[in-house]
């Protein structure tokens, strides 16, 4: 606090050796100059170029929002214009159609149903041929050759038809028409019956041979044909199927004896074919449904036959005729007349089962030495069969593809 007492004292004492200052001016010139000083001017700022900056940012923002919009709007309205042309082109179109009396719409219109009757037409064609008939008829032999085998599966033997081409037949068979033993003795070891859905039962053990009064099947010692008597029935009714254009099969032993069968004996020659026999349907466990007959089980008449078509036999061997059916059957020495009670709709059934059921029926009265007439049908014709008349029996039941090429 002392030294700056000392500092004020020593500033006092130097400004008191300043020599004093007087202004000998009038006061009058003094007032003229103040009032002569012209004002303090401020300091301008450079703001006209920020300004020109900024009117030209704005403006710039201004013209691009406005191009966008307005390329909106032209794509909004060209979309639009594009529609009302179309439109008004398609109602322009609608009143020249119009104008012109609509004979052209009516000529589109008659065009497209003819074209959508020729091709149900053609639909129709294609569905109705014999692709729905399961057996084979003479027509099939035109160019092929049949082979008849009677397959099995759980017990059941069952008839199938193969169709051979010719041209196999003649490249197999250089010496003439081969008959079923033939045919037998050559294709039979090769099929696969299981691949097929049935048992593995063919080729018979020992050998077939042609005889005078048809064939023979010489069987080994250690057969076992006559194991059972299910055995035995599968055997005979195997041997039916498989030769039919033979009159008989003798069985005999290695020495040419007739063979013995455990509660048989002596075997007598086995008559092919099947008689006073019903074709019921039957399904394998591989789905699929085939004909077969009664073996075992002969009917005392064909109307009787006839009849029991719409009953199942058992669990395996199921009606043809849909069970409930009304009808009624008169029978005569060369004909079987089947009256419906009601019109029978054959297209109320499945195709496959109701060409089942005619050749059923066929098959069924052929085994008696008759034909069938079916009476009150709803169709005259369907699927190649003619019922203004009898119907002819086929060739074969269960006609299946040829698998050996």
């Amino acid at each position: 606090m002392s030294n700056n007492k000392w500092d004020e004292e020593y500033i006092e004492s130097l400004l008191g050796d300043f020599p004093a200052i007087q202004d000998e001016r009038p006061k009058e010139e003094i007032y003229q100059r103040l009032a002569k000083k012209s004002p303090t001017q401020k300091r301008q700022r450079n703001w006209l170029p920020l300004l020109v900056a900024a009117l030209a940012f704005i403006t710039v923002g201004i013209l691009i929002a406005s191009i966008l919009s307005q390329n909106g709007i032209n794509s909004a309205s060209q979309q639009e214009n594009s529609e009302q042309s179309a439109e008004s082109a398609a109602t322009s179109k609608e009143a020249d159609s119009d104008a012109s009396g609509g004979s052209a719409a009516e000529s589109n219109e008659e065009s497209q149903e003819s074209q959508e009757n020729e091709e149900s037409a053609d639909f129709s064609i294609m569905q109705t041929p014999d692709i729905n008939r399961t057996a084979v008829y003479d027509s099939d032999l035109t160019e092929a050759t049949l082979f008849t085998i009677g397959m099995t599966e759980n017990a059941y033997v069952i008839p199938i038809s193969f169709l051979i081409p010719n041209e196999q037949i003649e490249r197999d068979f250089e010496n003439g028409t081969p008959n079923s033993v033939d045919l037998y003795n050559k294709y039979a070891p090769n099929l696969d019956e299981q691949a097929l859905g049935f048992d593995d039962y063919h080729p018979y053990l020992g050998t077939i041979s042609k005889t005078d009064q048809g064939a023979a099947h010489m069987l080994p010692n250690d057969h076992k044909y006559d194991e059972a008597s299910a055995s035995i029935g599968v055997y005979i009714a195997s041997i039916q199927e498989t030769f039919k254009d033979v009159e008989e099969v003798a069985v005999l032993n290695e020495d040419g004896t007739p063979a013995e069968f455990d509660q048989v004996g002596p075997m007598e020659p086995i008559k092919t074919g099947a008689e006073n026999v019903a074709y019921h349907a039957f399904t394998t466990a591989s789905e699929a449904t085939y004909l077969i007959p009664s073996y075992g089980m002969p009917f005392g008449s064909a109307a009787e036959a006839v009849e029991a078509l719409a009953a199942s036999l058992s669990d395996f061997q199921q009606a043809t005729i849909p069970e409930g059916t009304n009808f009624s059957v008169t029978e005569t020495d060369e004909l079987v007349a089947v009256e419906f009670t009601e019109p029978f709709d054959l297209e109320a059934l499945d195709p496959l089962a109701a060409s089942r059921m005619v050749e059923s029926l066929a098959l069924t009265t052929q085994s008696f030495g008759k034909q069938v007439q079916l009476n009150n049908m709803a169709q005259e014709q369907w699927n190649e069969f003619d019922f203004t008349q009898p119907i002819s029996a086929p060739l074969a039941p269960n006609k299946l593809e040829w698998p050996l090429k």
